[in-house]
């Protein structure tokens, strides 16, 4: 009886070895990384609840970076805005490139608006949007 406990019991660790050294190689590694915005352009004026669009310049590593989304921090009417990029794949060359996404942006209240991009780690680029009351 103890002979076939122990056979059981090594068979079961057995089986889970198996089930734990398999490693799926047809999964692609993805990493995301922050990205700094070189240059924002777009309009400085609209009204309340209208959506204008911006458009961010970034930098990425290589040529697997994506743009993933954006990552923002809110206080009163500064926003600061970071890009957060994607990268997927493992043959992706070392040459860095610029890339573009478009930001909407839509206030429900009048007011001055200082949206700040992440430009480095202590630095940003700054639109200040001003939005009046609608005619």
């Amino acid at each position: 009886m103890k002979n076939l406990k122990l056979k059981v019991v090594a068979l079961v660790l057995f089986v889970s070895a198996g089930f734990v050294s398999c490693d799926n190689d047809d999964t692609p590694s993805v990493e995301t990384k922050t990205a700094f915005v070189s240059a924002v352009t777009g309009a400085t004026t609209s009204t309340v609840n209208q959506e204008i669009t911006l458009e961010v310049t970034y930098g990425v590593e290589n040529n697997c970076g994506v743009f993933n989304k954006f990552i923002e921090a809110t206080a009163g009417n500064t926003k600061t805005i970071e890009v957060q990029t994607k990268y997927e794949g493992s043959n992706c060359g070392t040459t860095a490139a610029t890339k573009k996404t478009s930001y909407k942006f839509k206030a429900t209240a009048a007011g001055t608006y200082i949206l700040k991009f992440k430009k480095t780690a202590t630095e940003f680029v700054t639109q200040t949007i001003v939005v009046s009351s609608a005619s």
